[in-house]
């Protein structure tokens, strides 16, 4: 502290300083360990919402998706120093031990589109997956944020160009919900827009997380979202499940999408507004009740798609609201519903990635062996890992194989 002052941050036993270092000390106040880290800069709030800054050039909605291609339509860009404390601890204590001191640069690095060799792109090609969607977010109580300007940075970056002429990445923007009053709301909700009508090369959708963002589903407030995705004929992807992550809203009225109910019939495009698809992402996970309300809602509105990430934990609430015994993954249940209420022509795949190296591989190997074990077609699996994609999220680039 003589020479670096006061950690600014201090979680797990270990002093992390944004100069460059972290240090773990023992019970006897000694430095066990000195990590050198990449410098960062704190920054716990995101800078306010300002309109897109390119414009798509001509000819940038021509190329379709080929025909079998494979699409992970749920990544999360990030960086470390935009992680709310309690965020940082929790993402460090799911380390080993030994790379604990290095969370800092590990985060930034396997967060960074395009970092070398261990980069999201370079975990999409590892797994074989030929198209991803990164995701623009607003969370920073819980599990930090990535700005729509951030993104938009990744997306019209030069290296972002697949084999196939495409994107090799699409992005959702999203909205800062956190002080909401009239005069900003206008303010973002225009910010928001100007994304999807100035690029729809490049954005194809909108990404919101009401239990991270401390919203609702049902508050009527924030509902001007759902307007824009009707102007601009984009879908709407929702955070749905219980999280344990620290801060995250736990009433199932900001999980559960069964709240989500009246806002999904409003605009089913039999009401008097027009048609809004939206994806539950999660399939409501970890609480049996939002699961069976997911698969109910779909079952019951053509205008509502499940997405499959974060299968692979155990349940913790019962379908009882009582704490789940289970020590079963939920995706082998999840996947005989679907099938079951005939819906796989409005699933998705997605890692919910990177995570870890090599974590969209090995999600996306657990999931197709878990198609074919329930008995998936070849042609369901093969809709399910991109087709279905191409159907709901590519549509304004014309009819899609």
């Amino acid at each position: 502290e003589a020479a670096l002052g006061a950690p600014p941050e201090d979680y797990l036993g270990r002093a992390s300083y944004p100069a460059g270092a972290v240090i773990a000390y023992g019970d006897d106040d000694v430095a066990d360990l000195v990590a050198v880290v990449a410098p960062y800069v704190l920054a716990p709030e995101p800078p306010p919402m300002t309109p897109a800054r390119t414009t798509m050039p001509a000819g940038a909605l021509d190329a379709t998706l080929p025909d079998g291609a494979l699409v992970d339509m749920h990544l999360h860009p990030g960086d470390y120093a935009a992680i709310a404390p309690t965020g940082k601890a929790f993402i460090t204590g799911n380390l080993p031990p030994f790379l604990q001191a290095y969370a800092p640069t590990l985060f930034s690095i396997l967060s960074d589109p395009y970092a070398a060799h261990v980069g999201i792109r370079e975990q999409t090609s590892l797994a074989g997956v030929d198209h991803a969607v990164l995701f623009a977010v607003y969370t920073q109580h819980t599990t930090g944020y990535f700005t729509n300007e951030q993104l938009e940075a990744v997306l019209t970056d030069p290296r972002n160009v697949a084999a196939d002429g495409l994107p090799w990445a699409f992005g959702m923007a999203s909205i800062n919900f956190d002080d909401w009053q009239d005069d900003v709301a206008g303010e973002r909700l225009e910010a928001l827009r100007s994304y999807l009508v100035q690029r729809p090369d490049l954005f194809i959708g909108i990404k919101l997380a009401h239990a991270h963002q401390g919203v609702a589903f049902d508050d009527p407030v924030f509902q001007g979202v759902y307007q824009i995705a009707a102007e601009t004929g984009v879908p709407v992807l929702l955070h749905t499940g219980f999280s344990p992550f620290p801060g995250t809203s736990t009433d199932p009225a900001f999980y559960d999408p069964q709240h989500l109910e009246a806002v999904i019939s409003a605009y089913d495009g039999d009401h008097g507004l027009p048609k809004v698809d939206f994806v539950l992402s999660h399939v409501g996970q970890g609480d049996a009740r939002a699961v069976a309300h997911a698969i109910e809602l779909a079952e019951t509105h053509a205008n509502v798609w499940l997405e499959l990430s974060a299968l692979g934990r155990p349940l913790r609430i019962d379908a009882d609201g009582n704490p789940s015994t289970s020590t079963e993954p939920q995706y082998p249940a999840v996947l005989d519903e679907i099938l079951a209420h005939d819906l796989v022509s409005r699933t998705l795949w997605a890692s919910d990635g990177p995570q870890y190296s090599g974590a969209v591989r090995s999600y996306l190997g657990v999931i197709t062996d878990g198609m074919i074990a329930a008995g998936y077609s070849d042609a369901q699996i093969a809709a399910v890992r991109g087709g279905n994609f191409a159907r709901l999220y590519l549509r304004r680039r014309g009819p899609q194989p």
